[in-house]
C-alpha cells in the first residue's frame, strides 16, 4: 500500500475474500458460530463500497465485458 500499487492492493483483498467466502461455503465456520465474523462483517464493508464502483464502471463500457456465459442454456 505505501508504494500505491492500487491494482496489486484490490488483487489481495478480493483474493482474501474469496478465500472467506470458500471457509463460509464449504464449511469452514458453523450456522451460529463465532468464527470467522468479525471478518465476515470487514468482508461485508469492503463489498459495500467496492462493488457499487466496479458494477458503475462495468455499466459505462458493456462492450468491455460481454464474454459467453461459463454455462451457456441447453435446449
Amino acid at each position: 500500500m505505501a508504494a500505491r500499487e492500487t491494482a496489486e492492493v484490490l488483487k489481495t483483498v478480493l483474493v482474501r475474500l474469496y478465500t472467506l467466502r470458500n471457509q463460509l461455503m464449504h464449511g469452514g465456520a458453523t450456522w451460529g458460530s463465532s468464527i470467522n465474523r468479525a471478518q465476515v462483517r470487514d468482508g461485508r464493508a469492503i463489498l459495500g463500497s467496492v462493488l457499487p464502483v466496479m458494477l458503475a464502471l462495468m455499466m459505462r463500457q458493456p462492450q468491455s465485458f460481454q464474454a459467453a456465459p461459463f454455462y451457456p442454456v441447453v435446449k
